[in-house]
C-alpha cells in the first residue's frame, strides 16, 4: 500500500442530511448502471496487468446471459449501454488489460467524495516498460496525481520492479482529538498535501503468498482546513500539543509486508481468507524529531453456510501500532484510528486517533438474485495510547447495520453500507469493491 495512503486511506464516506444524501444517490444509481454494463460486457477471461486496480478488483470471466438478456428483452437502456461499453473497450480499459486512456474511478483517500479524472496506460522499450499516469479530482475538491513504471517483469509474472509517484491535495480532513474520549463536537479540519516517491519490489513465489519491500521518500505539507462547516485545526488544537501541526518532516520511509491470499474469487469472495502483516519504518531527514515504527496486520476470512455459497458469513481483525523512541514523536496524521467503512462503520472516518488501534467485525451475507447481495454486520473497536490497553476487549467502540451490494460472480462493483449503534446518529459509506 502507498504510504500516503496508508497514512490517510481511499475512497469515500459521508454525512447526514437530505443535501448531502442526494450527490450519494446519484453515484449509487450511476455504479449500479455500470456495474449491470460492465458484467454483460466482460470477456471470457481477463488477465489484470495495470497498477491500478488491485488484485481483489480485478475483473475476471463474465457471468453466463441470461435468457431474458438473449431474447432482448432488457431496456433499450441497458442495451446501448453494453453497446457502447463493449464498442469502446471500457471494461478492458478500466481492468488494465489494454493500453490507451481510461477513465480513473477512486484513489483518493476516505470522505473525499466521488473521484473521476483521465488516465493513460502504454508500453515502451519493446514492451518492456509498462507506464501508467493518471489525475483524478473529486466532488470536495480533492485531487491526486499518480505515475507509475513497471521496470521488471520476470519469473514468469512472480518478480516486479516499480516506481511510484504521487501527488495529492486534500483540503478537508477531519480530525476531532486524540484518544478514546474525544467528543463529536470537537471535530475540525485540516488540509494535507504532499508528495511520495517510492520504489517497490515484490516477488510471488507461491500462487497464494507475495512478499514485497517498498522505499520510499514522503514530504507532506500541513495547513488550515478549508471545510467552512467546522473550525479549522489550529483553532481549537495549539500547535505545540499537536506533533506535526506546526512543523513537519520529511521521512524516508521503509515497508516490508507478506500476504496469504487464497480466496477463491478475490473480487467476490465467498470462501477462503486474506492475511497481510507489514512492517515500517519513518525516518526523519529533516528535523529528526518524528522517527517512528509501525506494525500494521489486516485477517479476514470467509466461510460459506450453504453448498450453493449463497449465505456466506464473514470475518476481519485488524490491529495497528507505532513505536517510537524517547524523545521523537508521531505526526498527528499518521496515527492509527477506528472509525469509518474499513474499521467501525458507526462512526465517521478517521474518528477515534491514538498510537494503537484494534478493529473487529463479521458480516452474514445472502445473495437472494443473481446481482445483487444483502448484508448484516457488527464492528467493534478501540485506541490506546499503550498496545496492552488496546488489545483488552473492554470499552470497545460498537456499531452495527446493514448494506447492499451489486456485483457479477467474479466481481463486486459497489457496496452501500448503513451503520448505527454508535452515539453519533447513522452513518453512510459507498465503496466500491467488495467491503473486505
Amino acid at each position: 500500500m502507498p504510504p500516503l495512503k496508508c497514512v490517510r486511506r481511499l475512497c469515500a464516506a459521508t454525512s447526514n442530511g437530505w443535501i448531502r444524501y442526494r450527490p450519494w444517490a446519484f453515484v449509487l444509481g450511476w455504479t449500479i448502471v455500470c456495474g449491470a454494463t460492465m458484467a454483460a460486457a466482460q470477456p471470457p477471461a481477463l488477465t489484470p496487468t495495470a497498477p491500478t486496480l488491485p488484485a481483489a478488483a480485478a475483473p475476471a470471466q463474465a457471468d453466463p446471459v441470461s435468457p431474458a438478456q438473449q431474447s432482448g428483452t432488457q431496456p433499450k437502456f441497458v442495451e446501448s449501454a453494453r453497446r457502447w461499453a463493449d464498442e469502446h473497450q471500457i471494461l478492458k480499459r478500466l481492468s488494465g488489460d489494454v493500453d490507451g486512456w481510461y477513465p480513473r474511478l477512486g484513489g483518493m483517500t476516505r470522505g473525499s467524495g466521488f473521484a473521476l479524472g483521465p488516465g493513460y496506460r502504454t508500453h515502451v522499450l519493446d514492451d518492456r516498460v509498462l507506464v501508467d499516469a493518471s489525475a483524478a479530482i473529486t466532488i470536495r475538491r480533492y485531487k491526486a496525481v499518480d505515475v507509475r513504471a513497471r521496470w521488471l517483469q520476470t519469473w514468469n509474472e512472480r518478480v516486479e520492479v516499480w516506481t511510484d509517484y504521487r501527488f495529492e491535495d486534500f483540503p478537508q480532513e477531519d480530525f476531532y482529538g486524540l484518544g478514546p474520549d474525544t467528543v463529536e463536537s470537537m471535530r475540525t479540519s485540516y488540509a494535507i498535501r504532499g508528495s511520495d516517491f517510492t520504489v517497490r519490489a515484490q516477488v510471488k513465489p507461491l500462487r497464494w503468498l507475495r512478499t514485497g519491500l517498498n522505499v520510499g521518500y514522503l514530504s507532506p505539507k500541513v495547513g488550515p482546513g478549508r471545510d467552512r462547516e467546522f473550525p479549522s485545526i489550529e483553532e481549537v488544537f495549539p500547535g505545540t500539543s499537536l506533533p506535526g501541526l506546526l512543523e513537519q518532516p520529511d521521512f524516508i520511509h521503509t515497508q516490508l509486508f507478506a500476504e496469504v491470499d487464497y480466496r477463491d474469487t478475490p473480487g467476490n469472495p465467498r470462501r477462503g481468507g486474506f492475511y497481510r502483516a507489514a512492517y515500517s519504518t519513518w525516518d526523519d531527514r529533516t528535523l529528526e524529531a518524528y522517527n517512528f515504527r509501525r506494525f500494521d496486520t489486516n485477517l479476514a476470512q470467509f466461510a460459506p453456510l450453504t453448498a450453493d455459497r449463497k449465505h456466506i458469513v464473514s470475518g476481519r481483525v485488524g490491529l495497528s501500532f507505532v513505536n517510537n523512541a524517547p524523545g521523537d514523536r508521531v505526526p498527528f496524521y499518521a496515527l492509527p484510528y477506528v472509525g469509518g467503512t474499513d474499521t467501525v462503520r458507526s462512526y465517521r472516518e478517521f474518528r477515534f486517533k491514538e498510537e494503537n488501534a484494534m478493529w473487529l467485525g463479521v458480516e452474514y451475507r445472502w445473495i437472494p438474485i443473481k446481482w445483487v447481495s444483502g448484508v448484516l454486520f457488527a464492528d467493534a473497536g478501540k485506541v490506546a495510547r499503550n498496545w496492552q490497553d488496546v488489545i483488552d476487549a473492554a470499552d470497545m467502540k460498537q456499531g452495527y447495520g446493514f448494506g447492499v451490494a451489486v456485483h457479477s460472480s467474479k466481481q463486486t462493483f459497489a457496496r452501500i453500507d448503513f451503520g448505527f449503534g454508535g452515539g453519533e446518529g447513522r452513518r453512510i459509506f459507498l465503496k466500491l469493491g467488495p467491503s473486505f
